[in-house]
């Protein structure tokens, strides 16, 4: 939140707030902003879309899933089983 006097860029996480009394010379990036009226902008504002966040473990998983053919079932019976019941 800007209240006074700013000069210089600014990197927001969120958002960024001027209030009617401040001023912010320089370039902004941030997700969100609000200007209220009678507050001082000068400069660049550049808003970056705010990313999803997932679990990089579970996307992985999803992926490996979706990449590997399904096995298919089967019914034989082990070799060595196999084995005992033919004698």
């Amino acid at each position: 939140m800007i209240i006074g006097e700013v000069q210089g860029n600014i990197q927001c996480a969120d958002r960024l707030d001027i209030r009617s009394e401040g001023s912010l010379t320089g370039d902004v990036t941030t997700h969100r902003i609000s200007v209220e009226d009678g507050a001082l902008l000068k400069g660049g504002v550049q808003i970056r879309a705010v990313e999803q966040k997932t679990d990089k473990s579970q996307q992985a998983k999803a992926k490996q899933a979706s990449a590997e053919p399904a096995k298919p079932a089967t019914t034989e019976q082990p070799k060595a089983a196999a084995a005992v019941a033919g004698t």
